[in-house]
């Protein structure tokens, strides 16, 4: 099995026997094709099918044919496996079988019925982390504010910038101290990041988040990073980095579960029993907007989404009484 998590069974044999120059040129650019995240965890999907096909005695485990897989989907139903789940390793089996050329068996009517006979009996809705909206980033931000020791600088410099850029966790890791500009507009001292590449743009096309002060400096966003740019005393390489127990500053990079990491041990010291993840701070800023009447143009040119459906996505409605087109219905006109 190679990075990208296919069989190396037989194109590199088909490339030689047909004398094709760049082999190893063209499995560079499938691997650049899916994003490193998307690919180690297609590859830990794919383990696990292909580890089942061994205990099952499977001679042929790729290609895959239907039968095999709707067998596969059985036996993870057995095991109460979430649709979700399961959905997400068909994904990781179909992106192997595209990455060969090969037809993929998910599409295939007799696999389709299994899943879909799974869900009708054991789908639920997916659960959905708490959006970590403007309310909590302060709670949030209150829990890093009780001593000024590096991480809880960095951390607050974490939870402010991701949620006012609206940005994923795979991308606050992947900002560089070179991303950043600081520009001034009507008087107002506006910093400009570049996000080079993000989950929905692995073209690296790349696309500019805009990152306005506060009125309180202790919750700024710019303020909070200038902070951390201060301590670490460095005008290039990964801005946000990993820090020893001692309060050591590494040139390490901050890994993506490392920015899970901060957002819910902040909401841990802030004694909050949402359920938060680096991801609320992003579906936090649009529920915010969205509550204070931002448009949904404005608010997809902060959080980069191309599909107003996927934006409307991550609004988190308070409970059933918010935004309810009944509040007043009932009141009939006198007879």
């Amino acid at each position: 099995m190679d990075e990208f998590g296919t069989l190396d069974i037989h194109k590199d044999r088909e490339m030689a026997e047909a004398g094709l120059p760049y082999k190893e040129k063209v499995r560079q650019l499938l691997r650049a094709s899916v994003a490193p995240e998307t690919r180690r965890a297609y590859a830990s999907r794919l383990k696990r099918f292909f580890a089942w096909c061994e205990t099952e005695g499977v001679s042929t485990a790729f290609p895959t044919s239907p039968e095999v897989l709707a067998a596969y989907v059985a036996s993870l139903a057995d095991s109460k496996a979430a649709p979700a789940t399961i959905e997400q390793i068909l994904a990781a089996i179909a992106a192997a079988h595209r990455a060969e050329g090969i037809p993929s068996p998910t599409e295939t009517l007799l696999v389709k019925k299994t899943l879909k006979g799974y869900r009708r009996e054991h789908g639920t809705a997916p659960r959905k982390k708490d959006a970590a909206t403007i309310e909590v980033v302060r709670m949030l931000l209150a829990a890093t504010a009780r001593d000024d020791s590096p991480k809880n600088i960095r951390d607050a410099a974490i939870i402010s910038l991701g949620f006012a850029g609206a940005f994923r966790r795979s991308e606050l890791s992947a900002l560089d101290i070179e991303d950043l500009k600081w520009t001034v507009r009507n008087d107002e001292e506006v910093l400009i990041i570049n996000v080079l590449r993000s989950k929905t743009d692995q073209e690296g096309q790349g696309m500019q988040k805009a990152i306005f002060p506060g009125r309180d400096e202790a919750a700024s966003p710019t303020s909070l990073l200038k902070r951390w740019l201060s301590l670490v005393e460095l005008q290039e390489g990964p801005l946000f980095r990993r820090i020893l127990k001692s309060g050591l500053v590494t040139h390490e990079r901050l890994s993506s579960q490392s920015i899970r990491l901060v957002v819910q041990q902040a909401a841990s010291a802030a004694g909050l029993s949402l359920d938060l993840s680096a991801h609320s701070l992003r579906s936090g800023f649009v529920t915010t907007a969205i509550r204070q009447g931002k448009t949904e143009r404005s608010i997809m040119n902060q959080t980069g989404h191309r599909s107003v459906q996927t934006l409307r996505g991550y609004f988190r409605r308070e409970d059933a009484i918010e935004d309810n087109a009944a509040r007043g219905i009932v009141n009939y006109p006198p007879l």
